[in-house]
């Protein structure tokens, strides 16, 4: 299914779903978090804090020598550890910093669909039917999410959304620096969502990332204002100018020809190819 027709098959099912949350007269049971929801703060991962080592991302030596080494590789004009450049999707929790045309929810009793525009059009479905953890899980790199809607300030309606996030898959980073998390695949993501209490059109995410690379749990805090929905289909493998020989990052330039991106780059190996 492309993703027009996902987006309009969520749009229609939300606003049927919409209708089955509240009875005549009844005020609405889940919050109004329409529209498109676009970051108000940086793309560094705490955006409380400057990119780069003042982050001040709680790792251990092993996971620190990791990330000076990304940042190392990115002075010298490669891309680090940062697997976006090469189309791999950010996944959880760099997806929540919100990339692009911004991030769209639809909320059903059963699930909450967060939809984001670019740069890869990624889905997170965060189940709110009250299932247990499956057995087995198939890592993606979005994972899998459960939720608990709480009425947090006691009005009879729902106003904040509790996630735990699981099986994601790697490789990732918390953001384009190449903050690493452990090989493991272990991590857990946890979030509080929620509006500004003195501002309807502000969306709040409190995120905390559990991960074996940490010496502790890492908590940070996004915000996104909320704007008119607006859709455009992007394809990121049509403008990608990154290439990947070997263990080597190179750039292609406008001609076609591949170009280094760093000083005493090595060309790559071409003993498969017939020379001219």
């Amino acid at each position: 299914m492309s993703s027009r027709k996902t987006m309009a098959v969520l749009a229609c099912t939300a606003a049927m779903c919409a209708g089955v949350s509240a009875g005549a007269g009844e005020a609405p049971k889940y919050p109004d978090w329409s529209g498109r929801w676009l970051r108000t703060t940086s793309a560094s991962f705490d955006p409380s804090r400057r990119a780069g080592l003042a982050q001040n991302a709680p790792l251990k030596p092993q996971y620190e020598a990791l990330f000076r080494a990304s940042l190392n590789a990115q002075a010298a004009g490669g891309q680090g550890h940062d697997p976006m450049a090469h189309c791999i999707p950010p996944g959880m929790p760099r997806m929540m910093i919100v990339y692009g045309l911004g991030m769209q929810i639809l909320i059903t009793p059963e699930t909450t669909f967060m939809i984001f525009g670019e740069p890869m059009f990624q889905f997170r479905h965060v189940y709110t039917d009250g299932r247990a953890w499956p057995q087995k899980i198939t890592p993606t790199f979005s994972g899998y999410s459960i939720g608990q809607w709480h009425d947090a300030d006691g009005d009879g309606r729902y106003d904040t959304l509790v996630v735990e996030t699981r099986a994601i898959k790697g490789p990732r980073a918390y953001d384009s620096s190449g903050i690493p998390f452990h090989e493991n695949g272990e991590t857990i993501v946890k979030e509080r969502i929620h509006l500004d209490k003195g501002d309807r059109a502000i969306l709040r995410d409190d995120i905390t990332t559990i991960d074996d690379a940490l010496t502790r749990p890492w908590s940070i805090s996004r915000t996104y204002s909320r704007k008119a929905p607006l859709w455009l289909e992007n394809v990121c493998g049509e403008d990608q100018h990154q290439a990947r020989i070997g263990n080597e990052d190179y750039y292609l330039s406008g001609d076609g020809y591949l170009m280094p991106t760093r000083k005493d780059q090595p060309p790559p190996d071409l003993r498969n190819f017939e020379q001219r």
